[in-house]
């Protein structure tokens, strides 16, 4: 029994299937599709935001007497 074990053990070191290595592709793809739309708006995004922030800039410093 425990040889059978050993013997089981011994052969599945190191090798992939094809299921971990299609999932493993999957998930670069999606991780690749998310950085290119992240980046493709990111300058909206940051031009959106500073854009905010100065406007709450101004509206405090012109709020205080």
């Amino acid at each position: 029994m425990m040889n059978k074990l050993k013997a089981v053990v011994g052969n599945e070191r190191g090798e992939f299937g094809i299921k971990q290595i299609a999932i493993t592709v999957a998930v670069i793809i999606i991780i690749g599709v998310l950085v290119s739309v992240i980046t493709g708006s990111l300058g909206d995004w940051v031009d959106a935001i500073w854009k905010k922030f100065l406007g709450l800039i101004d509206s405090s410093i012109k709020a205080k007497p």
